[in-house]
């Protein structure tokens, strides 16, 4: 279960953006590709919860700089360095 979240993550993280800095914009359109993603798998309640705390806590733990080096690795370093965002969210989800 642990890798369907993270491939939901890696998949609305390689969504196209400007920048991944947390400006509005990009915060909205990082949720957007999300939820996009994973109501398919989660239904339309729980991806807006998991997308709303997964977003939120890669904002806290991350700079602007520090998550754009986050976002240019390799997918499975990607995986590696968020997963605590997507394990996180997903036990939020499942309580």
């Amino acid at each position: 279960m642990i890798k369907k979240y993270s491939l939901i993550l890696i998949l609305f993280i390689l969504i196209p953006l400007k920048s991944y800095a947390f400006s509005e914009q990009n915060e909205q359109q990082m949720y957007i590709g999300c939820y996009q993603n994973s109501k398919q798998y989660l239904g339309a309640d729980k991806a807006k919860t998991y997308c709303e705390c997964t977003v939120n806590k890669l904002s806290k733990k991350f700079s602007d700089e520090e998550l754009d080096r986050v976002f240019k690795q390799k997918p499975e370093n990607i995986i590696k360095d968020t997963e605590f965002a997507s394990k996180f969210c997903e036990n939020k989800i499942l309580q």
